[in-house]
């Protein structure tokens, strides 16, 4: 990023974090599924730029494949199998 532009990049983040956290609880709540649904389109568009001849619905196989494997990685060592001792 160019020196003369990197002063307004860090304003307009502070104030967008300034604005978040003045946010009510209700309103942050609904931001969720808004940034999930974002997200979910900029790996779909990914997954399109990386295979373009995907059809739609491979698209939308391949996201779900993904999310599924970022579930995976996200819970690696959080369950452990149950342990029953009389």
């Amino acid at each position: 990023m160019e020196p003369a532009i990197q002063p307004l990049a860090d304003a307009i983040y502070a104030d967008k974090v300034r604005r978040a956290r003045a946010a009510p609880p209700n309103q942050k709540m609904g931001w969720g599924p808004e940034l999930f649904h974002e997200a979910c389109e900029r790996m779909a568009m990914g997954i399109r730029a990386q295979v373009p001849h995907f059809t739609p619905a491979e698209v939308q196989d391949q996201l779900r494949r993904r999310l599924a494997r970022l579930r995976e990685v996200q819970e690696h060592g959080i369950y452990r199998p149950a342990t029953w001792q009389p």
